[in-house]
């Protein structure tokens, strides 16, 4: 790059354990090599863990969380992440960890599992944070906050920006941007899912599933003035679209 004040990040989330697509790999490691950014950003929902839900059905909790669990960590392998914000998804493996008090055997497995991922972001030297509102990741250089989200609305992108400024988050599996009418300037995004929307059998039922999208963001941060970009790469039926064209 011509001028070194710009240092160029990926973020992408939601990739869900074993329901990631295995078509987006190819994709995104492609980019990635082209656009060679300095911090690649996950913004939660690693795993899936469906097995895991409250509300978990008779077939999904024969599932187990085995190989979605290993798909989650084969994914840390090649995207190599520097910056990890857990999602809701993730999150419940310390959940069940402290709330399965009647459940001994189980809450004993969900505790180790909690410190072998925990040993898992050490060793890959990844920074991370649990999933809760007040918490989020930045880069050194500045820039905007990475969260993983927690707004479902028609404008989600907005609707964070109101909580958390400058921000990029996933969760709602919707590529959304915003703006801000500030003195100050200001803007948000929200990022798609990465996994097969097709498989996502959970939502089959809920209108909001017609505006999910296969997406990535990539973008440049001043580190000397903190000031940024973003740009969406959106899977419009097997097109990847990017302010650059066709990848």
């Amino acid at each position: 790059m011509a001028d070194s004040k710009w240092e160029k990040f990926i973020a992408i989330g939601c990739t869900h354990g074993d329901l990631f697509d295995p078509k987006v790999k190819p994709v995104l490691q492609a980019f990635i090599k082209d656009w060679n950014p300095k911090h690649r950003i996950h913004l939660g929902d690693l795993f899936d863990l469906r097995a895991l839900r409250r509300n978990v059905s008779a077939d999904e909790r024969q599932e187990g969380i085995a190989y979605d669990y290993s798909c989650g960590i084969e994914l840390l392998d090649w995207y190599q992440p520097h910056l990890l914000m857990l999602g809701n998804h993730d999150h419940r493996i310390w959940r069940a960890a402290n709330e399965l008090a009647t459940h001994g055997v189980l809450a004993e497995a969900m505790r180790k599992l909690a410190e072998d991922t925990e040993e898992a972001f050490r060793k890959r030297k990844i920074q991370w944070r649990h999933y809760a509102v007040d918490q989020c990741v930045k880069l050194p250089c500045g820039g905007p906050r990475f969260l993983h989200g927690y707004r479902s609305t028609m404008y989600p992108a907005k609707a964070h920006f109101e909580n958390w400024g400058d921000c990029v988050l996933a969760h709602v599996h919707k590529p959304d941007h915003y703006e801000a009418r500030h003195v100050d300037g200001g803007k948000s995004f929200t990022v798609g899912t990465l996994a097969d929307i097709s498989k996502m059998h959970y939502a089959d039922a809920t209108p909001a599933k017609l505006g999910w999208r296969q997406s990535f963001l990539y973008g440049m941060i001043n580190n000397r003035t903190g000031k940024w970009h973003g740009w969406q790469v959106i899977n419009e039926g097997g097109d990847w679209i990017s302010p650059h064209g066709i990848l």
